[in-house]
């Protein structure tokens, strides 16, 4: 099953180019879910009021492992 999650980027005067937030994106979405593949982003919005840009990338869903039902 495939879920939505988000990631917020606060920019500096480094990172002004919509290219670059995108691969940051993308680069920060793949460490969370610990894979080797970028996950999709699926949406970038930047809300000037807060000076940040919001990602909201596509993730698997990966199967909860069992408690040790053992006693």
């Amino acid at each position: 099953m495939k879920i939505l999650k988000a990631l917020v980027i606060a920019i500096n005067e480094k990172t002004t180019e919509f290219g670059s937030i995108l691969a940051i994106a993308r680069s920060e979405a793949r460490k969370r879910e610990q894979s080797k593949e970028h996950p999709p982003v699926r949406a970038l919005r930047y809300f000037p009021e807060l000076s940040i840009y919001v990602a909201v990338y596509e993730a698997v869903e990966k199967p909860i492992q069992k408690a040790k039902q053992s006693g």
